[in-house]
């Protein structure tokens, strides 16, 4: 796709998220709230970059012109957003936000009035409405109205959900939850929860997990690691053993899954986790990269439990999108109720030895740079690779799994080098 990748639009604002894609968004929406007979208003929310009021001003100045109402819910979290959109029955909602990335890039994805990721098909239908509609003399004018009051559901749904007091550490990565958990864990200490536009997940976050990990060993407490726009999560155990995707994931599982479910994993799943849900007559369905793809694999089986090793994880019971808060809530609840510990519950099993490295590329993506060969000849010895670029960023994602150390890690460097001497 010419615009969108695997989770909306996004780049660095003044280059691949400029004034003329700006306007060209908002052309797009006007066309498309009068194709589907919208009701004329949008709900729109962002973290916490300096950049975003700049995008939403350039992008309001064509909705208002032709009379679709914004409602600004200003900064949030994703999941506030998604869930404010579908509890207030808002056609469409607009999340400014690059999630994990730094502050100069942003982006903008959409959700729809059931709270979930609009489809790869609506984002087609965005991008060539993008590339070819052209703006009607239609002047009738609307407001921007200032809904931030809104959040309040939002924050009241968590804390209902929430039955452990137990205190923790929560790193909001000075991302657009800052503020939603100072109001759901007041108890608790919160890392990073002070934005100044520039220094959202800068040494924070749930993709920079050491200041967290090191304040869960020296205060022996549960870490919860957000990130920019707090749609995933890491948590961390009180000895500093963080807890990624695929072991939440095997935490909901024991509470909420029985024999004979199907769990919506994706292609880097670790194998070791595959093995525990097959012993407990759970199958893992692997969808591809990506919580929508995830989301919709989890539609297609109706499966209730789906996520990322990456930490989107999807509960549909309560929410139809990844919520890094929600899902803590959640973990800290099966805590409560089995009176286990998190290193306990997250010893259970062990991870095949995995590792991902990024390589970046100075060039657009070439299937030619992919080592086949290579391939072939460590996938029978026994490992498991995958590489693919990235959907949100120049790179080339390198993974290799094993049950061998020594093995996984001589067959990453191969790997690396060859694709770099290639691309040179």
């Amino acid at each position: 796709m010419k615009y969108f990748g695997t989770d909306g639009i996004r780049g660095i604002v003044g280059e691949k998220l400029n004034e003329k894609v700006f306007t060209k968004i908002g052309k797009a929406l006007v066309r498309l709230y009068r194709t589907h007979n919208f009701k004329p208003v949008l709900l729109v929310g962002n973290d916490s970059r300096i950049s975003s009021d700049y995008i939403l001003t350039s992008i309001a100045k064509t909705l208002l012109k032709h009379g679709i109402e914004v409602h600004n819910l200003g900064v949030c979290s994703s999941p506030a957003l998604a869930y404010v959109g579908s509890r207030f029955n808002y056609p469409l909602s607009m999340m400014i936000s690059a999630s994990h990335n730094p502050s100069e890039y942003n982006g903008i994805k959409f959700f729809n009035a059931l709270g979930e990721k609009i489809s790869v098909d609506s984002e087609c239908e965005i991008e060539r409405i993008m590339d070819t509609s052209h703006e009607s003399n239609e002047k009738i004018y609307a407001v921007i109205k200032d809904v931030h009051m809104l959040l309040n559901t939002y924050v009241s749904h968590l804390t209902h959900i929430k039955k452990s007091s137990e205190m923790c550490i929560i790193d909001c990565a000075n991302g657009g939850s800052s503020e939603i958990a100072k109001l759901v864990f007041p108890n608790c200490k919160k890392i990073n929860a002070q934005p100044n536009g520039y220094n959202i997940n800068r040494n924070a976050g749930c993709t920079n997990i050491e200041l967290i990990k090191r304040e869960c060993i020296n205060q022996h407490m549960i870490g919860i690691s957000l990130d920019g726009d707090a749609d995933r999560l890491h948590m961390v155990s009180e000895s500093g053993t963080v807890i990624s995707g695929d072991k939440i994931l095997y935490i909901l599982s024991k509470y909420y899954l029985n024999a004979g479910d199907k769990l919506v994993g994706t292609i880097y799943t670790n194998s070791a986790f595959e093995r525990v849900l097959k012993k407990r007559k759970i199958t893992l369905v692997r969808a591809d990269v990506g919580d929508k793809k995830v989301y919709q694999k989890m539609q297609e089986l109706s499966a209730s439990l789906g996520g990322e090793k990456a930490g989107h994880i999807i509960m549909k019971k309560y929410a139809n999108t990844g919520d890094g808060i929600l899902i803590a809530i959640l973990v800290l609840n099966i805590l409560k109720s089995c009176k286990i510990k998190l290193d306990e519950i997250a010893s259970e099993y062990t991870d095949d030895y995995q590792l991902l490295e990024n390589i970046k590329l100075d060039d657009t993506f070439n299937e030619e740079i992919i080592p086949h060969d290579l391939i072939e000849q460590y996938t029978k010895e026994g490992l498991r690779i995958i590489i693919r670029p990235s959907g949100t960023e120049p790179l080339l994602r390198v993974m290799v799994e094993g049950t061998d150390e020594k093995k996984v890690k001589n067959c990453l460097n191969l790997l690396k080098n060859h694709i770099k001497s290639v691309e040179k």
